[in-house]
């Protein structure tokens, strides 16, 4: 009898997997159809007054000597995937050469480990949640997965009322320009022309995802016509078939853009994003340089981005804006399985170092001290006011920036500015993590089994022994610290000045038990 009934459970459970499935591939079939009718819903403007006011107010106070920007950021470059950085398998010489006429960092992080929410706190200055980008990554419209975004009124794109550092420049007098993975929405109004660049050329989303048009501006260049199978192109070994954007040549035709736009506003104060593709998999390296790694076809890919970096540092030599410019190149999140994270644990996704600590190289001759090594710690959430303080110009007073400017520790090797840094899990809208100049304390390591706190000293150890027993008071106060963060973002998950403003749509889980001591 019991065994018949364990079948019966078997069928039903079996039956229902079966109708969800069916559910699934009908929404699927519909979705176009559907949205093609249907407007898709869109975060709620909170404060877009307030957003408007602040940009129509902003000047260039001396637009003929203000500094030239370019942020080159690669697409999931593990912290040990450079040579300069240890790495023994991969050659990058020119990054390496940008290392040493400027400074690196060795503390330095994305806001996240996946590419939409850090991407957004990149450009926004602050951690993604209140950027509206705290739940994984963005989805093309047109897949089923976006869809599904859509009907369980989960946000697809970065806020209107949202602050972007292209924004902000270009209202102020600055050529903007953009290069590469958008990844930050894709309906009309939330593209990049749209969220303050005055010209862009590249893909909307990650490269495994479908479709993955290419874009000029606001027109589709290039369509996806390659067949779907609900996500996209995972594995460069299983390719979904033609039809689609030539992939192997992505960065160098992402590189002649860089250094056109470079060309057309050497007369400007310009601000250059180059949003690299690479090296997120599927990889795809160029014919020039494929076979040619000891790393594979991973350090393949590395090889045109060191090649892409060289030809934009050359272009800013050959037009005689190198001591104009300050320029920055880092990742937006940790290494994927594919690359290193040198001697960190953890890897894209994760909470652990692994997972959000990258590389970040400073150029800028004759303000930035050449071959400068910084151990302070920073984040990604710290270019807003850094650039915005370079170029005089005010951060906006209706919003938490949870950035700090650095420009004492570019030009002199100063501290950090931070005394915590908080690590925000994709998944999650709360952080799961904090760190101060040695400690730092997760609330769960993710292991199989297991679920606890545990403290760290990331100055001698790769997060591998849980510390709390031999420092009690600094667990202590890391977790409250924590628990106190975690309590801000649930009353004021968009981080309004003005207090409680907008959907709490953004703050899913709980503090509860969190008050007790570790």
């Amino acid at each position: 009898m019991r065994g018949a009934g364990l079948l019966r459970l078997g069928a039903q459970f079996v039956g229902a997997l079966l109708l969800a499935i069916v559910a699934v591939l009908c929404l699927a079939l519909f979705a176009r159809t559907l949205q093609v009718r249907w407007r898709p819903p869109v975060p709620e403007v909170v404060h877009g007054g307030e957003k408007d006011r602040y940009l129509a107010q902003l000047d260039l106070v001396h637009p003929e000597s203000a500094p030239n920007f370019v942020v080159i950021l690669f697409d999931d470059l593990g912290w040990g995937d450079l040579s300069v950085q240890g790495n023994r398998l991969i050659e990058t010489p020119r990054i390496d050469e940008a290392a040493s006429q400027g400074v690196r960092f060795t503390q330095f992080y994305s806001s996240s480990g996946a590419c939409t929410p850090s991407r957004a706190s990149l450009l926004t200055g602050r951690y993604p949640p209140r950027a509206g980008a705290s739940l994984h990554v963005f989805f093309p419209d047109d897949s089923w997965v976006g869809f599904a975004r859509r009907l369980a009124g989960v946000p697809n794109e970065l806020p209107a009322d949202e602050i972007l550092l292209p924004e902000v420049l270009r209202a102020a007098g600055y050529a903007t320009g953009m290069v590469g993975k958008w990844h930050l929405g894709g309906l009309d109004g939330y593209r990049p022309l749209s969220r303050g660049f005055d010209d862009y050329f590249g893909v909307l989303w990650s490269n495994d995802m479908a479709p993955l048009h290419l874009y000029r501006g606001d027109e589709v260049v290039q369509e996806d016509l390659r067949p779907r199978n609900g996500f996209g192109e995972r594995d460069e070994e299983s390719p979904l078939g033609p039809g689609g954007v030539e992939q192997a040549r992505l960065t160098q035709r992402y590189t002649d853009e860089a250094v056109r736009f470079l060309e057309e506003h050497q007369e400007d104060p310009f601000f250059l994003y180059v949003a690299h593709t690479f090296p997120h998999v599927p990889l795809y390296p160029s014919k020039r340089q494929e076979g040619r790694s000891a790393a594979g076809r991973y350090g393949d890919v590395v090889a045109d981005l060191d090649r892409s970096t060289g030809e934009i540092l050359d272009a800013l030599e050959r037009l005689g804006l190198t001591e104009r410019t300050l320029v920055l190149i880092t990742s937006d999140n940790g290494a994927d399985y594919g690359g290193s994270p040198g001697a960190l644990r953890g890897r894209k996704g994760q909470i652990l170092e692994g997972g959000q600590r990258v590389p970040l190289i400073a150029r800028w001759p004759g303000t930035v001290q050449p071959g400068g090594v910084v151990e302070s710690m920073a984040m990604n959430i710290d270019f807003f006011p850094t650039l915005l303080a370079l170029a005089g110009l005010p951060l906006p007073e209706d919003r938490m920036i949870d950035g700090r400017d650095l420009r004492a520790v570019l030009e002199s090797g100063a501290t950090t500015p931070h005394d915590l840094l908080y690590y925000f899990s994709p998944a999650e809208s709360l952080p799961g993590a904090v760190r101060d100049d040695r400690f730092k304390l997760l609330l769960e390591t993710g292991d199989w089994g297991r679920s606890r706190a545990h403290l760290s000293r990331l100055d001698i150890d790769a997060e591998a022994h849980d510390l709390r027993d031999k420092h009690p008071q600094v667990a202590e106060r890391l977790m409250e610290s924590l628990t106190q963060k975690r309590l801000e973002f649930e009353s004021n998950p968009r981080g309004w000045r003005s207090g409680r403003s907008g959907p709490a749509a953004f703050a899913s889980a709980s503090t509860d038990g969190l008050l007790a001591a570790p």
